[in-house]
């Protein structure tokens, strides 16, 4: 009986058609919107900062702000530390489940990413002249009595970002009941090294979104932490400069 499963090999193709030029400058816009997403996410968090100082501060003096300053860093500083060693059992476990799963695959090679490489990139050849690059992780596709399901596998924490991580974990979920269903029945050992095969890309996956999630708290309290050493020798500056921005907007509301 025939493997449940079948593998695409990994590689980088030179692809210079239209679809592929767009797909690099849309990689380059979408990298863009991340930046003006961390700006905003980091105005946000020195906004709710700030009220917590106006709220806590009675006179704006290194004296009163230090200390209420000092109590954030140091959550802050904490929150990093303990969801840092979470992140990095997250990473453990994924590479454990990857080796895993390559030592379950005699047909699936050692290929791995580099770090360096884009998804979508372009090579200068000439004056105005550019190849255009683009990078295909291993594909597994899990094939069941009804549909198939075709996922990239991750190799490196670079396709932590490029892969569609969440859609993929959600069609995986989805696609579980339907899968085991096609296997129902048959007691051959290679049936359970498929089922095994399709739990392990699952946790690779999982693993993936639980590091994404504790990077993100992380980035919250790097804000706070910055924020609070702002605000603790440069409240008085920063509070002036929040009324006046503050009033503003309201000019520009009232003009509307």
């Amino acid at each position: 009986m025939e493997y449940h499963y079948s593998i695409k090999e990994g590689e980088l193709l030179l692809n210079n058609r239209i679809e592929n030029r767009l797909a690099a400058i849309a990689e380059f816009l979408f990298r863009l919107l991340k930046l003006v997403m961390l700006m905003l996410s980091f105005c946000i968090t020195v906004y709710v900062t700030y009220l917590i100082f106006r709220e806590c501060i009675v006179e704006a003096t290194l004296s009163s702000c230090i200390p209420l300053g000092s109590i954030f860093a140091t959550f802050g500083s904490a929150v990093i530390s303990v969801i840092s060693l979470y992140c990095n059992k997250q990473i453990s476990f994924f590479q454990e489940n990857l080796s895993a799963l390559h030592e379950q695959i005699t047909d699936l090679s050692s290929w791995k990413r580099w770090p360096f490489l884009k998804r979508h990139s372009r090579e200068k050849v000439s004056f105005w002249k550019y190849n255009y690059y683009t990078l295909h992780n291993p594909q597994i596709t899990f094939k069941s009595e009804e549909l198939c399901l075709t996922v990239a596998l991750p190799t490196c924490t670079a396709d932590f970002y490029d892969i569609p991580i969440l859609f993929n974990t959600v069609k995986m979920f989805g696609f579980h009941k339907r899968f085991s269903r096609s296997l129902v029945g048959h007691r051959d050992r290679q049936d359970q090294k498929d089922i095994f095969v399709f739990y392990c890309t699952v946790m690779i996956y999982r693993n993936i979104v639980r590091y994404k999630a504790g990077t993100f708290f992380i980035l919250i309290g790097s804000e706070f932490v910055l924020a609070s050493i702002i605000f603790s020798f440069f409240y008085a500056p920063a509070h002036e400069v929040m009324l006046r921005v503050a009033d503003y907007v309201r000019m520009i509301f009232a003009g509307m």
